[in-house]
């Protein structure tokens, strides 16, 4: 059985800040067969690389670049070229307004399309992945859900918190799970054969899984 892929969420959680570009360079250092970043636009509707859809009790699509740029909010541009070609990308991109989604499509398609092959678009918003996929046809895409919703939509794989993969097996859809972190589950995740761990340190789960 393949060994489950390795995802380092949001970067490298466990030691740099979430989304930064030094943790995302971090975990590719590491070994990690690719990175997960959350993903919204700002003022000038340019892809930055942040959770929350406020910062200092402002919407993030309120900020203007250069100033999430001063303190350290690293573009998805930025992010993608930190990425070598031969590492997976999975790009959340966060519930956003239907206003917003449609007017930012283009740029995240234009980002996204040089590397789709090594792409995969996750998002809680079923909206969201059907507007990308239809920007971007045939990338990868995964629903993210923390309780299994009552339909599970066709054609989508699965993102879904880890302690839910063993009653997801009976899907037979690829799981993607998060945010892994004990080692413990690392092999039992790796034993129902999972498609990937997304994890907050991807270093430990290069040793557990890789060792």
């Amino acid at each position: 059985m393949r060994p489950p892929l390795i995802i380092g969420h949001r970067g490298f959680a466990s030691r740099f800040p979430d989304n930064s570009l030094a943790g995302v360079e971090a975990a590719i250092t590491a070994g990690a067969d690719g990175v997960e970043v959350d993903v919204r636009p700002c003022a000038d509707g340019s892809w930055v690389c942040h959770h929350d859809r406020s910062r200092g009790g402002r919407p993030v699509r309120e900020w203007e670049l250069e100033a999430l740029s001063r303190e350290g909010v690293p573009t998805l541009a930025e992010v993608t070229a930190a990425v070598p070609a031969g590492r997976l990308l999975f790009v959340e991109v966060k519930p956003l307004p239907g206003s917003d989604l449609l007017a930012g499509l283009g740029a995240l398609a234009t980002l996204l399309l040089p590397r789709a092959a090594s792409t995969r678009v996750i998002s809680s918003s079923e909206p969201v992945l059907a507007a990308v996929r239809g920007a971007l046809p045939g990338i990868a895409l995964s629903l993210v859900f923390d309780e299994i919703p009552a339909h599970l939509p066709e054609g989508l794989e699965l993102s879904p918190f880890h302690g839910l993969v063993e009653a997801l097996l009976i899907t037979g859809r690829s799981l993607h799970p998060w945010t892994v972190n004990r080692p413990e589950r690392m092999r039992e995740l790796a034993r129902l054969g999972v498609a990937s761990v997304t994890t907050n340190d991807p270093g430990l789960a290069m040793e557990v899984l890789r060792g």
